[in-house]
């Protein structure tokens, strides 16, 4: 789905933690506590934003890796997911954890030369530096739950969001 978003824009900071409870946090997120672990219906799944710092270019996107005759009952669940985060929103203690785990995988991603040697170029050049990290940060950790969800419904419409299927399914099809 596309995004009129920049990284600078107000509902950025509610969008970013809200990725992460959704997609975005891998194992502990919502789709892969539902679609990976308690369903069984794909190997890897998980949700991403992004914003571009220069124009309002973002994307919010999610995928799977999963067996063709899981094609449908994973697409449901993704549906019903998305429909109850919106409907229902993120709980406190859902972003009690997401700031934890989110703020730690920042910590690790700065401890990583390559990771940080990049991250330092491209401020060059859109003349940032990690002050700009660091209030980023100030703005998440700050964040409520009700802030996040209200930035989430405001931005992600479910008709808007296009689904794309690759793969064999020719046995998966003959086989129903």
């Amino acid at each position: 789905m596309n995004l009129n978003l920049r990284d600078d824009d107000p509902d950025y900071p509610a969008l970013t933690l809200g990725n992460y409870m959704l997609g975005g946090g891998f194992l502990n997120s919502r789709l892969a506590v539902r679609i990976r672990q308690k369903e069984g219906l794909s190997y890897y799944v998980g949700s991403q934003l992004s914003a571009s710092p220069l124009d309002k270019n973002g994307k919010f996107l999610t995928y799977a890796i999963y067996a063709p005759q899981n094609r449908d009952k994973l697409e449901a669940a993704f549906k019903e997911e998305l429909a109850k985060l919106l409907k229902d929103g993120f709980t406190d203690e859902e972003l009690k954890a997401a700031k934890s785990g989110w703020l730690q995988s920042l910590q690790v991603s700065r401890a990583q030369d390559n990771e940080l040697a990049g991250k330092l170029n491209g401020y060059l050049f859109l003349n940032r530096t990690l002050a700009w990290d660091a209030e980023f940060e100030k703005k998440v950790t700050a964040l409520t739950a009700e802030q996040i969800n209200a930035a989430i419904r405001k931005v992600i419409d479910p008709n808007k969001i296009s689904i794309i299927k690759a793969g064999d399914f020719a046995k998966s099809t003959a086989s129903k």
